[in-house]
């Protein structure tokens, strides 16, 4: 007997299976035999069931999405990597993957060094294939997808989405399809309209922004059709899609890239911040107690790996000899960016977006110069922008590096300079007030690098205390460092002992770095992060294969 949370009554399960083969509760089943021919059995070929990803933002994907796929890259965060990281490995499993996202034209050309005319003939000439670029004049010469005006973009990729995109990946596969969603942007009209036709949804909450979108910019999608399915709140006057808090809803299930941030929701944590919308805190509730919800934790793609990534001064593995390797690109970064030129400096390196509601950017202001001046073996780095428009952040830090003497040096966001400085960082920092899952941490540890955060959602699940054998422990574990408290003190107290770390004798150093990016290695494993994904695919799926 099963409770079904739909109806809310007692369901006779194993009857109701045998008229309409409903899934069971596990995820694999093997081919139903269906009938024997002459003593052979004949078994039934699975239809493809293709994947749609939908997302704002995205990093390189790989060769096997297409030949456009190499001139498509517009990431801006973690969410383009993981995306990128996804694609690659369910092409791997032969998995039917598409993926749509907004034709950020200019940054295109720009990232690949073609004029207009090349860009043409790339896109008149070339088959897009699993690759579906939304197009508009409103976004097309935008750096970013949340550049401009977001809700305007996103307003405009939903319309686009619903119209044609999704009918069009269906009508390919004989009307399968699992829609995954990424983030806000991804959500909305788009999630609604997926629902209502019977698609099966999975929502990716990346972060708990939303976007509230006038009803008037979604001219020419039928609302109305869509309501059952739509979150609609009120701003400035006007009735409103709120698009995160309706991806939830529309969802068949929802996954966090982080379970601790999944219950800081649930258990009511920021209730005293304007952090979490009331709306998406709601919905994400419902799914939770409904056991909607689930959490597969964010991995990092392998081609940015030490070992092979085509932009540090010198490659290195966890096998090799790490010190030295990180020394050459420490030295490097510090000719790239007017650092003073120490190969035994201790360099702690900020690459988080300079977010003053959530990254703790004003902490770091606070403290940076007095850190550097105090501890004379130390130097800091930040790589990152602004958030949208907002450059004083940017001034900020423009005028504490002037001012620190090569001591500390702020660049703006370019990815190569951001993967060196992750090979030439004893540390990777930052000051989170919260935080989904967070992917600095990651990074850092694979390129050698410890972590260094608030212990809050996704740096709680992943930072363990790094503790010593030689000082008593019962054994070498740990990554990082922790502190509580968010302000200046805090922050000041859990960079104090990494630098108290990262001062201690090279054989005791050597030893744990090795240790941390074997580990890291292993635990954020991509194949592990697919093969969850996949399971949830075939929860979706009734419990059948995709291929």
């Amino acid at each position: 007997m099963r409770f079904s949370i739909k109806n809310r009554r007692i369901i006779k399960y194993q009857e109701l299976f045998k008229k309409s083969r409903i899934m069971r509760g596990d995820y694999h089943h093997p081919l139903r035999r269906e009938k024997t021919v002459y003593g052979l059995e004949v078994l039934k070929k699975t239809k493809k069931t293709p994947v749609l990803l939908v997302t704002p933002e995205t990093g390189r994907l790989p060769d096997e999405m297409g030949s456009l796929a190499r001139f498509i890259s517009g990431k801006s965060g973690g969410l383009g990597e993981v995306v990128t990281a996804l694609c690659e490995g369910l092409r791997e499993r032969q998995i039917e993957c598409h993926l749509a996202t907004l034709n950020l034209k200019k940054r295109f050309q720009n990232e690949c060094n073609l004029d207009e005319g090349k860009w043409r003939e790339i896109r008149y000439k070339i088959d897009p294939d699993k690759i579906h670029l939304v197009s508009s004049s409103i976004f097309a010469n935008l750096p970013t997808a949340y550049s401009g005006d977001p809700l305007l973009n996103a307003a405009e990729f939903q319309k686009q989405m619903v119209n044609n995109i999704i009918k069009t990946v269906r009508a390919k596969h004989e009307g399968r399809l699992i829609l995954h969603s990424h983030d806000w942007m991804a959500g909305g009209v788009i999630t609604a309209y997926a629902k209502s036709r019977g698609c099966h949804i999975l929502h990716t909450v990346h972060n708990v922004h939303t976007g509230q979108i006038p009803l008037d910019m979604f001219f020419g999608v039928d609302i109305e059709g869509l309501s059952w399915n739509i979150y609609f709140s009120e701003e400035y006057g006007k009735v409103c899609v709120d698009s995160q808090a309706t991806a939830i809803k529309s969802a068949s299930l929802v996954n966090f890239v982080g379970e601790n941030f999944l219950r800081e929701i649930v258990n009511d944590y920021f209730l005293d911040r304007s952090i979490i919308p009331h709306s998406v805190r709601h919905e994400i509730k419902a799914k939770y107690y409904t056991g909607a919800a689930l959490s597969i934790m964010n991995a990092t793609s392998p081609r940015i790996y030490s070992e092979r990534c085509e932009h540090l001064k010198k490659n290195y593995g966890p096998y090799d000899d790490v010190i030295s390797a990180k020394r050459e690109n420490l030295v490097e970064f510090q000719k790239r960016t007017g650092l003073i030129v120490n190969p035994e400096a201790i360099l702690l390196y900020w690459p988080s977006r300079l977010d003053p509601a959530q990254k703790g950017v004003e902490l770091l202001e606070d403290i940076a110069l007095k850190f550097v001046i105090a501890l004379g073996d130390v130097q800091i780095a930040i790589v990152a922008n602004g958030v949208a428009s907002d450059r004083a952040h940017e001034e900020i830090l423009g005028r504490i590096s002037w001012a620190s003497g090569g001591k500390i040096t702020y660049q703006r966001f370019d990815e190569k300079l951001s993967l060196l400085g992750y090979a030439a960082a004893s540390d990777v920092f930052g000051a989170s007030l919260y935080e989904p899952c967070g992917q600095i941490d990651q990074v850092g540890n694979i390129y050698g690098a410890t972590a260094t955060n608030r212990d809050t959602g996704g740096y709680h699940d992943k930072i363990k205390e790094l503790t010593l054998q030689c000082d008593g422990a019962h054994r070498d574990e740990g990554n990082g460092f922790l502190f509580r408290d968010y302000d200046p003190g805090g922050l000041w107290y859990g960079l104090t002992r990494s630098v108290r770390f990262h001062r201690r004798p090279l054989e005791i150093r050597e030893k744990q770095i090795k240790r941390i990016m074997r580990e890291t290695r292993q635990k954020y494993d991509l194949s592990t992060m697919v093969d969850e994904y996949v399971r949830v695919y075939e929860r979706l799926n009734g419990g059948k294969p995709l291929v």
